[in-house]
């Protein structure tokens, strides 16, 4: 009962220290952590009684509670207090440190109680080093107190008599380890009295006797080693060569420790040879090492026996073997590269990692490979050797399959690869190859199902770029002629590679040196994209050279995040010749013409003011990628640099041409909406570029073109009409409900205004209705074809016409070879079913073409509204952009062009600071009144709101060339408000309170 209650007082603090207990009582225990902390009561350091009594005997045992209490401070405290009551002062009586020596202290060693032992072997080391040592306690204070005596009080008391289960005779081996090792830390075993011959046999007894204690018997060996001449330590070898032990990894670690602290010294013959170097023994050291029971090619008396336990961690030899080559490293030791090699070959990669070792001794060598890698810079050159075939195959196997038994023992050990690249980005290159050459594979990342390679590349920084790409075309290019799809699968994923390492580049960031891009990253791309390569065997195929031309365009459009990225491409078409690429001789002239039309813009650009490089830098862009579109076999890459240099004549030169009545900017916006048509982020980037570069030279004429797209149906029937597509023979054409519900009315006022198409929900359900019917009548028709086909091909009648009834069971009767070409006919039947083009999906695709065309045209629209907002041709953007939020049935269209014509009225406001720009009076007047015409086709509130917008922002212009004009707008809003009054015409209120209120905010300016 006493133990209970005194474990129940020690476990409160760390009770209270429970997070999950503290849930329920948050509150309360805020309230005691606000108390001040009382500091511990100092320990009572009196000199123990020979015989105690009451307190005496109560402190006595709270003492030595303390001392096997798991928190280090208080078993430190312990300890002090402990030796400063047997030793402190002028000492106890003999008799009083013999019972704590016999009864208390190494009792305690064989209790399993918390940390018993690490407390009392503390307090025995000290007590046995004052006794036998310097002081010599026991020949001046305590001489019944010999060496042989308290030797004698560890054995017996930790000696495991009588009917014990297994666990208390463990714990009673455990004290034996812990008392001899406090021997051994009290530093006063070798003198001339050779104390260390007991200790040491035993060790080697208890080490024999249960061999799971061995390594922790060895481990303190080694440490004793320290203490020793160099005769003591010739003797130690002699008796651990003798005890059998020498070829274990114990014998192992203690023969290295031995060889550096005494070179000179005598080894024993067996079995490490008289240079007592077991580095030079690699087969006999693998098997010491992996503990192998193996008595192939050794004497089997000079085995050691297994342990028979498998632990987790490491044997410390492993560190102390490791550190041979790292020191062999530092000193600059000829050969030590092959000699590591030789050694991780033999003792790890045939041992650990073969093909019939075990998981537990593969295991062993994911924890030694984290180990070298962790320490990766200490290893130099030596880092390679360590990537060795069975254990990169390991590797592989148990990574990418997540029911393997070392699959996060694997998974680690590329954490940890990842981790030191972090560390130190100088083993990128090193690391690298050895994943993707070598023993690896250059598709590492897809056979393991990981992210190791992608993660590595994140890595590279401006320094090692050059030599990661130079490594991947290396490996890329180091196939052997035979193996073409090796050399296919390594060309495509080095196109990968390249183009995940531009990308992680920030453009936009002047500190960082990217000139690698330009003079390896790129040229790489082009050279596998359009280059003969006399190294590159087999030739790449037109597959690959496809793949390698769309990495190489998506690097254009992540370096094209502004119009500075223009040097690029212009760098690149300048800088390697495309002889891969196939051309007659009208491609090639109109290929050098473009090139030195752009050698000529860019020669301009270098001497033109800041202001007028824009347009320079961007026609040398977009001359730059239709040459490059050319190279790609654009079958309109020719006539597009015609128009091209069309531009280039009348809008940079200025110069009169044979068409001299065409519009430049009309060629320039046909061109731009030519691009953004095609599903491409790089065309799309390079658009805005170059349409905000000219859109000062932008007339009516070319806003009519993109206002025209938007003009256009959000269906096939739009999308045929808007790129002269002429619809095959019997199709069906659907209405676009667009063009025909655009002045419908919607009288509905209580309908869902939370959208600014938000009277388009009916149109859906109708036109939903009508395709599921037409789609509807298409699958009848088609089934009807298919069982016709499939009767013609199986000799039956199709359901409902007479047959003779003869053939039911024909097919009963059918040869092997009818029963193959029936196979065939039926595979061929549905093959062409699945390849007949699908009405319904055509549809499908050709609206989300369309809206996506008339997406990025309203990006163009969005620029040119921000930054010209002080042209008179911008106002002319207002009226398609409410027509385009009323008829749409894209939300996102109508919120976007919603935006524009905010993003128009506020850039606006900022630019009459500018000035007042000329405007026509009576057009603006017009435009107003159309818009209020549009406001009145759709009462919902968010597109009154629109409407509202661009009315007060064509008034403001008004107002601010002339404020007379007020009269002349008040006018026209009089007249809506009338015709809204009368019922004529459905429109919000807020429209005209929006009017009210901007005549406030001017009436009181």
């Amino acid at each position: 009962m006493g133990q209970k209650r005194k474990r129940a007082a020690k476990d409160g603090p760390s009770a209270e220290q429970n997070p999950k207990k503290q849930q329920k009582t948050e509150g309360k225990v805020e309230k005691r952590a606000a108390t001040p902390t009382v500091e511990p009561t100092p320990l009572d350091t009196s000199p123990f009684l020979d015989n105690p009594k009451g307190s005496d005997l109560k402190r006595e045992v709270q003492l030595y509670d303390l001392l096997s209490s798991e928190d280090i401070e208080d078993r430190l405290n312990a300890a002090n207090a402990v030796l400063a009551g047997l030793l402190g002062g002028e000492g106890v009586e003999e008799s009083a440190l013999q019972r704590h020596l016999e009864r208390r202290l190494f009792r305690g060693l064989a209790s399993g109680r918390k940390c018993a032992r690490l407390g009392f072997s503390v307090v025995l080391a000290e007590i046995i080093g004052q006794l036998f040592g310097t002081k010599n306690l026991a020949e001046t204070k305590y001489p019944g107190l010999t060496f042989e005596k308290v030797l004698g009080f560890l054995i017996a008391k930790t000696k495991p008599d009588g009917d014990l289960s297994g666990q208390e005779e463990k714990d009673h081996f455990l004290g034996l380890l812990f008392g001899l090792e406090s021997f051994v830390g009290a530093k006063i075993l070798f003198g001339e009295d050779n104390k260390w011959n007991t200790i040491l046999q035993k060790f080697l007894e208890l080490a024999k006797k249960k061999p799971w204690t061995r390594e922790q018997c060895g481990w303190v060996i080694t440490g004793a080693l320290s203490q020793m001449d160099q005769s003591q330590a010739e003797y130690t070898l002699e008796q651990i060569q003798t005890a059998g032990l020498a070829l274990s990894p114990e014998g192992v670690g203690i023969w290295i420790t031995a060889r550096n602290r005494f070179p000179d010294m005598k080894f024993p013959s067996k079995p490490w040879g008289s240079s007592g170097n077991p580095l030079e023994h690699l087969k006999a050291l693998g098997k010491a090492l992996k503990e192998s029971s193996s008595d192939e090619g050794s004497d089997k008396s000079q085995q050691a026996k297994q342990t028979g336990n498998w632990n987790a961690k490491l044997h410390f030899v492993w560190n102390l073997v490791l550190a041979q080559y790292i020191a062999g490293v530092k000193a600059k030791v000829h050969g030590i590269k092959s000699d590591f090699e030789n050694f991780w070959k033999v003792a790890v990669d045939e041992n650990l990692f073969s093909a019939t070792a075990s998981r537990e001794r593969k295991f062993w060598g994911f924890l030694l490979f984290q180990k070298v890698i962790e320490a990766a810079t200490s290893y130099g050159k030596l880092l390679p050797s360590v990537f060795s075939h069975n254990l990169v195959r390991c590797l592989i196997n148990h990574v990418q399959e997540k029911d393997r038994f070392l699959h996060r023992a694997a998974d680690k050990s590329l954490k940890v690869l990842i981790s030191a690249v972090e560390a130190n980005p100088k083993l990128l290159v090193t690391i690298l190859l050895c994943l993707i050459g070598g023993h690896g594979t250059y598709n590492f990342d897809r056979v393991t199902k990981t992210k190791t390679i992608e993660r590595l590349l994140n890595l590279v920084g401006d320094s090692s770029a050059t030599a990661v790409i130079n490594i991947l075309v290396e490996l890329a290019l180091s196939v052997s002629g035979d193996d073409i799809k090796e050399a296919e699968m390594r060309r495509q994923m080095l196109g990968d590679y390249v183009l995940n390492i531009i990308r992680k580049v920030n453009i936009t960031d002047e500190s960082r040196n990217v000139d690698w891009i330009k003079e390896t990253a790129l040229p790489t791309l082009a050279k596998f994209a359009y280059g003969e390569d006399s190294k590159c065997k087999p030739a790449p195929s037109n597959k690959t050279r496809t793949i390698f031309r769309t990495r190489l365009m998506s690097s254009f459009g992540h370096l094209l995040s502004d119009l500075q990225g223009y040097t690029y491409p212009c760098d690149l078409l300048r800088s390697f010749s495309p002889n891969a690429v196939e051309m007659d001789e009208g491609i090639s002239d109109a290929k050098d013409s473009a090139i030195s039309t752009v050698e000529k813009i860019l020669k301009r650009a270098k001497k033109a003011s800041p202001e007028s490089k824009a347009p320079l830098q961007a026609l040398a862009l977009l001359y730059s990628l239709v040459v490059f579109q050319l190279y790609n076999g654009e079958p309109e890459a020719v006539s597009i640099l015609d128009e091209l240099k069309l531009c280039y004549d009348k809008l940079i030169r200025h110069k009169d041409t044979e068409d001299s009545d065409v519009d430049a900017s009309e060629v320039l916006v046909e061109l731009l909406l030519s691009f953004i048509s095609k599903p491409s982020a790089l065309l799309r980037k390079v658009t805005q570029h170059v349409f905000g570069a000219f859109m000062g030279d932008i007339t009516a004429g070319g806003l009519q073109l993109m206002t025209n797209v938007l003009e256009s149906g959000e269906s096939l029937r739009g999308q045929q009409e808007l790129f002269d597509q002429e619809p095959e023979d019997g199709e069906n054409m659907d209405v676009d409900d667009d063009e025909e519900d655009s002045d419908v009315e919607v009288v509905d006022m209580d309908g869902d205004e939370g959208h600014l198409n938000g009277h388009l929900d009916d149109d859906n359900d109708e036109s939903g209705e009508s395709e599921d019917k037409a789609s509807g009548d298409e699958e009848d028709e088609d089934a009807k074809k298919l069982n016709l086909a499939l009767a013609q091909a199986l000799g039956t009648h199709l359901p409902g016409q007479d047959g003779d009834g003869d053939d039911e069971d024909s097919d009963a009767n059918m040869t092997d070879s009818e029963m193959m070409q029936l196979d065939a006919k039926l595979v061929e039947i549905f093959s062409a079913r699945k390849k007949a083009p699908n009405k319904k999906q055509e549809q499908k695709d050709a609206k989300e073409t369309m809206v996506n065309f008339k997406g990025r045209v309203l990006d163009l629209l969005e620029i040119y509204a921000k930054k010209q907002a002080s042209n008179p041709l911008a106002f002319g953007l207002l009226l398609p952009l409410l027509q385009l939020i009323r008829t749409t049935k894209a939300k996102q269209l109508a919120e976007k062009a919603h935006n524009i014509i905010l993003a128009f009225a506020k850039a606006s406001k900022s630019a009459k600071k500018d000035g007042v720009s000329e405007i026509n009076s009576s057009e603006q007047i017009k435009l107003i009144k159309a818009i209020h015409l549009e406001a009145s086709k759709d009462p919902s509130h968010l597109f009154a709101r629109a409407a509202s917008s661009a009315s007060l922002l064509v008034a403001s212009s008004l107002y601010r060339a002339d404020k007379g004009s007020v009269k002349k707008i008040a006018t026209v809003y009089r007249d809506s408000q009338v015709t809204w009054l009368e019922g004529e015409v459905k429109m919000q209120a807020a429209f005209f309170v929006d009017w009210v209120n901007w005549c406030q905010s001017h009436a009181n300016a």
